[in-house]
């Protein structure tokens, strides 16, 4: 994983003599193409370095693609950024490497850097550790290890400091909108904590780090500015793999930097004394508990060589930095804890996706959710959409599926946005079709003319992109909420009004139309002042109902199947279909209605059942059902 390392050195200027100095790390993980915004601003800015005053709100652009990042500067400020200054990208010459450039716009390859402000960003990997330590070249004269719980069990000896530091936590949390800004935050905190560090860190084990090798790298680090490391934060490799793959629990080494200490066995000798003669550097590293490889890393010095610290001494040491272990394993324990929850707010804004938008004001109440998710009869306004054409186009394209889907995907997008739109749930996809109902967890206000509203919204949509469709919609008692198998549960539906939907829908092809609704609906539209309209087809024979179902045409006024005026001959032509008076019925169609689709329909079906050879007349049975099964179209028609 590729990453881009950003050391801020804050050191005292001509403009600024009385700034402490104050050094700052942090890396930012890179996604190939993905275009990142760099500035100062840490609210808004995809990588942040608020400690550096010389960098702007919004300074860069970085993007990282085959093995480079460039940088370049950002392009015209947005009005969040009125008074962005004239930004300055700096980088070696590569013609001479001790000369340095201006740049607008430049790439920088692995191990390579570049310069804003006073902070310089290198582009890392996983292969790439932090410096070398120069602390690993001393002898660990006292280590100590504790557990979680054995820490819990020490009792703090002098709680003030570290309470003050702790009233900052809940205002640090909720200030923390990243992992990183958590680690910042967090970062602070510690530092006032233990007013003895000279450092605190958050690093990681690269997870492909080699058997047999020490790489660490450094995810953000804050070193104090009385702290006068030199080359900056350098954690001990040896003691971060101790405590976070060995020991899994929290290390503590205090090292000796007497030159003629061998310490007993140990294969470190002292190559320099890092820290100054007369003084003792000590670190606690303590591992996450949630096996990311991550730790806690505070070090500090404490006055005199440990041999001439004696005993006594030692042991006081040991006692007061136990003291410090503690106060980092609690911090240890609320950084993981607030990650858990960040994570568990982010698994859940994923799965809130999968929920319906009626759901997700009880997603935080767990017991109200569980009650609405109850399987309840409610009277619910169904929606069913199919595709046509779509098993023929599956076998067609069945040598590139991907395109052929993303074709299908943008078809049920249109169907489930325009649901939302209108206030319904979408109960599932069912391979080229959707099923959405208004009227749960509790009834709408003219749910009924939403759903038609949001039917012919559909159909309008999908025609207008060159794709087919039918929908049809019911309206009635239906039991609904969470059903399905032990293992495998979602909100749907169950009822007979679920299956006319289905049944209506599968009708549109055969009557030429776009939406047929049942009598219900159709008598809640009656006399209502909007375009939506309906008009009488017949009462058809649904596979499944013993009884013939009335089915009705949804249309709109801007395009009216037929002109106002002629929807009384047409409901006069319907009625004498459904009396028998097919002769009368089918002069009326075809001289009023020639090319109207739910005319032909009609007349098909008359053809195809009448009798009589001097008149048109039903079949014998006719007053008995008066019902039919909608004839389709030939094929070449």
């Amino acid at each position: 994983m590729a990453e881009l390392e950003a050391i801020t050195d804050i050191r005292p200027t001509k403009d600024k003599p009385h700034v402490a100095p104050a050094q700052y790390t942090r890396r930012f993980a890179l996604a190939p193409g993905k275009q990142f915004r760099l500035g100062r601003d840490e609210a808004k800015m995809d990588f942040a370095v608020p400690e550096d005053d010389q960098v702007s709100r919004y300074y860069a652009n970085v993007t990282y693609d085959a093995g480079k990042a460039r940088v370049g500067r950002r392009g015209p400020v947005p009005p969040d950024y009125p008074d962005a200054s004239v930004n300055k990208i700096v980088v070696r010459d590569p013609k001479a490497r001790d000369r340095f450039l201006d740049v607008t716009e430049w790439d920088v390859g692995p191990g390579e850097s570049f310069w804003i402000g006073q902070t310089q960003f290198t582009l890392r990997g996983d292969n790439d550790s932090g410096p070398e330590s120069p602390i690993d070249a001393t002898v660990a004269a006292r280590q100590e290890e504790r557990t979680r719980a054995q820490l819990e069990e020490i009792a703090f000896t002098q709680p003030a400091t570290v309470l003050k530091a702790m009233e900052q936590l809940p205002n640090t949390i909720r200030a923390a909108t990243t992992e990183q800004g958590l680690f910042r935050q967090m970062l602070r905190v510690i530092m006032e904590a233990l007013p003895r560090a000279d450092a605190a860190g958050i690093v990681r084990i690269p997870p492909d780090n080699p058997p047999g090798e020490r790489r660490l790298a450094t995810v953000e680090a804050n070193v104090r500015p009385t702290a006068a490391l030199g080359a900056g934060f350098a954690p001990s490799r040896r003691l971060a793999h101790k405590a976070i793959l060995e020991r899994r629990r929290s290390c503590l080494h205090c090292w000796s930097t007497d030159p003629t200490d061998s310490g007993s066995g140990q294969e470190m000798t002292l190559a320099a004394q890092p820290m100054g003669a007369n003084q003792t550097p000590w670190a606690v590293c303590t591992p996450f508990q949630d096996s990311s490889k991550f730790a806690l890393y505070v070090s500090g010095r404490v006055s005199g060589q440990w041999n001439a610290l004696g005993k006594a001494g030692q042991d006081k040491v040991v006692a007061d930095l136990t003291q410090y272990q503690k106060t980092i394993e609690l911090i240890v324990g609320l950084i993981e804890t607030t990650l858990r929850m960040n994570r568990l707010s982010k698994q859940n804004s994923v799965i809130k996706q999968a929920w319906h938008r009626e759901l997700w004001p009880f997603m935080d109440q767990p017991e109200k959710l569980e009650a609405v998710l109850e399987p309840k009869v409610k009277e619910v306004t169904i929606l069913f959409c199919d595709l046509r054409g779509y098993s023929s186009d599956v076998w067609r394209t069945k040598d590139d599926l991907l395109a052929a889907w993303q074709n299908i995907s943008l078809a049920l997008d249109t169907m489930s946005s325009t649901v939302t739109d209108f206030g319904g749930v979408v109960s599932g996809f069912r391979g080229d079709a959707v099923l959405a109902f208004w009227g749960w967890p509790e009834p709408k206000d003219r749910q009924v003319e939403s759903t038609c509203q949001a039917a012919f919204r559909i159909w309008s949509r999908l025609i207008q992109r060159g794709m087919r469709c039918g929908l049809g919609v019911t309206h009635g008692a239906t039991l609904a909420g969470r059903l399905g198998a032990h293992d495998l549960a979602v909100v749907d539906l169950y009822g007979p009004v679920v299956n006319l939907a289905f049944r209506l829908e599968s009708m549109t092809k055969a009557f030429g139309v776009g939406v047929i609704v049942s009598q219900p609906v159709a008598d809640r539209l009656e006399g209502d002042t909007g375009k939506l309209r309906t008009r009488a087809l017949g009462n058809v024979i649904a596979k499944g109902f013993p009884d013939p179902v009335p089915a009705y045409e949804l249309y709109s006024t801007d395009t009216p199947p037929i002109q106002e005026f002629q929807r009384p001959f047409w409901h006069a032509a319907v009625d004498q279909f459904n009396a028998g008076e097919w002769a009368d019925a089918y002069r009326a169609l075809e001289e009023s209605f020639p090319d109207d689709p739910a005319s032909q329909c009609l007349r098909r079906v008359m053809n195809a059942l009448g009798t009589g050879d001097d008149e048109l007349r039903p079949p014998p049975d006719w007053a008995k059902h008066r019902s039919f099964v909608p004839a389709e179209p030939p094929r070449d028609v």
